[in-house]
């Protein structure tokens, strides 16, 4: 839960690194989040509840779109990788399951073009 509160407050930051579990921390939390509403939508087939559920989903899924993206742009700058990565996602089916096999690995160790490694600073926090 952390770690989706962390990449709604680094809403459009787009450069440094997201480590593991920050990603798949923002990715699983917004999944959730989204099936509820989606599961509620379902719920009300007609009706204003229906359409406020209508409303929802697109206003969450607007506002959480930004958020995403840089969150994923992090996680490619943690492999090393531009962020320019993100497009293999256009690729229907196949683009995202490479991109969730990469994003299951570590990052770089130690310092890489696209900042310091998170890892670390949260070694030293936890001493």
């Amino acid at each position: 839960m952390l770690s989706y509160l962390r990449c709604l407050g680094k809403y459009a930051v787009f450069r440094g690194r997201a480590p593991r579990r920050e990603y798949w921390g923002f990715t699983i939390v917004n999944a959730i989040v989204l099936l509820v509403i989606l599961l509620l939508h379902a719920k009300f087939q007609t009706g204003t509840v229906h359409t406020v559920f209508t409303y929802t989903v697109i206003i969450y899924a607007a506002l959480t779109f930004i958020p995403a993206l840089a969150v994923m742009v992090r996680r490619w700058h943690d492999l090393g990788r531009t962020g320019w990565w993100i497009l293999l996602n256009l690729v229907p089916g196949v683009g995202t399951l490479v991109s969730m096999c990469f994003f299951l690995g570590r990052g770089d160790r130690g310092t890489n073009d696209y900042g310091r490694d998170p890892r670390e600073r949260n070694i030293r926090k936890r001493r």
